[in-house]
């Protein structure tokens, strides 16, 4: 079963975390119920710039609390993968990779502060108990983070404090013996200082065999208004995830004949002995400072530091279709150390010209990232040849701790420092310019794999938008950017493939409902991205290759989020994507060109009490990129109640996978596992 410490509906924050968080620098936080979906408030993600949804000229697709609890998202995989226009590549069982628009998604932020992804490979599960909303600005945003792809930034808005006393906790329990807890807490400390805590820990089994999840997560955090104008705040967060029975890699998807396997949806190449553990600390301190009734000034420092560590097991060739015996097996034990030191200050504030008001912020980011990696073999016990037994996970843990030191290794350093500007002109009433840079410059040093992982790249991206509101309710807009990434990918020399760099050109509209508690997006996108690594296997060593390549995307979007009429809530959303190399041929077969997810929650009128609610997910045909397996096409359908049973307490079912679909998670590398069949899970919620 699972445990978890979860927030709830009534626990949602009215406030964003951006610059308009407080009329006034010491003016109290609050909280109150929000049952919007996408809350459609204020945004920074994009451009740094305090300007709403609607006004921000890319798509932006926000997941309030309301959407988090309706649905019991409660890690960022099940999160992303209810997000329309993203898909997750779960290749592994605690490795996942994300993507937008064709393109891995490498940008992330914390309360609108980028914070570098070196890997682009997710680690571990992250739960989301402690956030108040997730924001994914689709394409690049290479404006307010450095390291980027044109595929989409996702912004991490935390929960704040609030002024009274807040409390809420919830059980939940699904059928593999799963159990989650969480609770949160918030309230004045003082007369001037406010905290807030929240805690969650899951526990559970799972339909792979011998796989078992906990998670363990803490977040605290004080405001301290040190005077009317300035306000100090202080922050921890602490995430540990530990799995057993982890899968390295995944199944075989042909058998030595050439015809696909099929196995049961519980099938794992894990024997029991393996385990991947990652633990994530993130310190941060904020002060903000109210230099004038306009004018802000942010200081924020983030310590952010990671460990992985993991016993794997590597299964790989085609078997037998008559008796599975002719596949391998390679063991290794691999950690992953990574400390991230982030500076960013920046003044932000509005002036007049031209007898209009006008928006303008001016900042300056450092980022010093230290990466560790290190891998552990046996060359006696750690290469077995399988039996047809494969899959029960019999075959014995070797001895690696007589086998050190690591046999590979990483140890990569990456400075990245970064002046940014970026403005709001208000050229007529209807009809606004976002202009803005960033000149970014990167070091990196230090060695990956055996081969030297020094690289230099310096650049300005420029970013430039505008809006035109035709009507109230619509609103025109165009936004063209640019962004490059230092790679820490390797090719068959183990030499790093340098920097890759793109663009990206959005133009749509957007139309506002209900006083723009709801907003349809029609957007048309382009981006072009070159010498990006595209994984292409593993040498005799087991270490992931990549070449280069020049990729073109291009397609559409329609999204619909927020409350449509009293009591709907719509996220829904229709994704078309074309990708091509420098030759004019299809790549990444295993992005799906066609997408769509859509979820709507409806508060019953003639019973209150009772809310509805449902996910649609479809995605069309994928294959691997060397075209060894295909996935069709498939339909995803899960169901939710909710019913308050007073004002205080509430319960909630989930039905995920209802049709028993069954169907493989990602088709990224030559090998998968399937998805969760049919399964329920069940929560109280009681609130103070």
């Amino acid at each position: 079963m699972a445990i978890a410490i979860a927030s709830y509906p009534t626990l949602a924050l009215a406030q964003s975390v951006d610059s308009d968080k407080k009329a006034s620098v010491a003016s109290a936080s609050h909280m109150e119920t929000v049952y919007v979906y996408g809350e459609q408030g204020k945004t920074d993600t994009a451009t740094k710039l305090n300007l709403t949804l609607f006004e921000t000229p890319q798509t932006v697709t926000a997941i309030s609390r309301a959407q988090m609890d309706d649905f019991a998202l409660n890690n960022i995989s099940d999160l992303l993968n209810y997000t329309p226009g993203v898909t997750v590549e779960e290749v592994e069982t605690d490795r996942t990779y994300y993507t937008a628009r064709g393109f891995d998604i490498v940008n992330f932020q914390y309360d609108g502060v980028g914070v570098p992804f070196v890997s682009g490979l997710n680690l571990g599960q992250q739960d989301t108990a402690i956030y108040e909303k997730v924001e994914v600005v689709k394409g690049a945003a290479g404006l307010i983070t450095g390291l980027a792809n044109p595929s989409a930034t996702i912004n991490y808005v935390r929960k704040r404090p609030t002024d009274e006393l807040q409390i809420g906790t919830r059980v939940s329990a699904n059928e593999w013996n799963g159990v989650r807890l969480d609770g949160d807490i918030s309230g004045a400390l003082s007369a001037n200082s406010r905290g807030r805590l929240v805690v969650a820990r899951e526990d559970s089994e799972s339909y792979l065999d011998r796989h078992e999840d906990q998670t363990d997560l803490m977040y605290g955090i004080v405001e301290v208004d040190l005077t009317e104008r300035t306000l100090l705040t202080l922050g921890h967060s602490y995430n540990k995830s530990a799995s057993d029975g982890v899968m390295w890699g995944a199944l075989p998807l042909r058998y030595a004949d050439g015809t696909p396997t099929d196995y049961d949806v519980s099938t794992s190449n894990a024997p029991d002995w393996t385990f991947a553990d990652s633990t994530q600390n993130q310190t941060f301190v904020e002060l903000e400072h109210q230099l004038t009734g306009q004018w802000l000034f942010n200081a924020i420092y983030t310590r952010n530091t990671g460990d992985f560590n993991s016993e794997l097991f590597y299964v790989y060739g085609a078997p037998s279709r008559e008796d599975e015996t002719g596949l391998n097996g390679w063991a290794s034990a691999y950690s992953r150390e990574e400390t991230q030191e982030n500076y960013d200050l920046f003044v932000s504030g509005g002036f007049q010209l031209g007898g209009r008001e006008h928006q303008v912020v001016v900042g300056y980011n450092h980022s010093d990232i230290q990466v560790d990696e290190a891998s552990f073999t046996d060359p006696v016990g750690g290469f077995p040849v399988l039996g047809s037994d494969w899959a029960q996970g019999n075959t014995p843990r070797p001895d690696f701790v007589a086998h050190n030191p690591a046999t590979d290794a990483s140890d990569i350093e990456l400075s990245q420092k970064a002046l940014y500007v970026s403005a709001r002109l208000n050229a007529t009433d209807n009809l606004s310019l976002l202009l803005g840079a960033r000149r970014t410059k990167l070091d990196q040093k230090g060695i990956s794999y055996g081969g030297s992982a020094d690289a230099e790249a310096e650049k300005t991206v420029p970013y430039y938008g505008v809006t035109y509101e035709i009507a109230s309710d619509l609103m025109a807009y165009g936004s063209y950017s640019e962004v490059f990434k230092q790679q820490t990918w390797v090719n068959d020399q183990l030499r790093p493939l340098g920097a890759a760099e793109g663009d990206n050109t959005e133009i749509g509209l957007k139309k506002s409902f209900n006083n723009e508690r709801a907003i349809l997006t029609l957007a048309l996108f382009q981006a072009q991205h070159s010498n990006l690594g595209e994984f292409v296997g593993r040498n005799s060593q087991g270490i992931a290759i990549y070449e280069p390549r020049d990729i073109d995307s291009q397609g559409y979007e329609v999204e619909l989020s927020g409350e449509l009429i009293e009591g709907l809530n719509i996220s829904a959303g229709f994704t078309r994507v074309d990708l091509e190399d420098d030759n004019g041929e299809d790549i990444r077969p295993y992005v799906p060109s066609k997408l769509v997810k859509m979820s709507a929650s409806y508060r019953v009128p003639a019973l209150p009490a009772l809310k509805l609610g449902g996910v649609l997910k479809w995605q069309d045909d994928i294959t691997t990129s060397s075209g060894l397996a295909e996935q069709q096409a498939y339909t995803l359908l899960d169901l939710a109640l909710h019913y308050e049973l007073s004002p205080t307490l509430s319960l909630a079912v989930n039905l995920a996978n209802v049709t028993d679909e069954k169907y493989l998670n990602s088709l990224y590398w030559d090998q998968a596992f399937y998805g969760a069949p049919r399964n329920v899970q069940a929560s109280v919620a009681w609130r103070f």
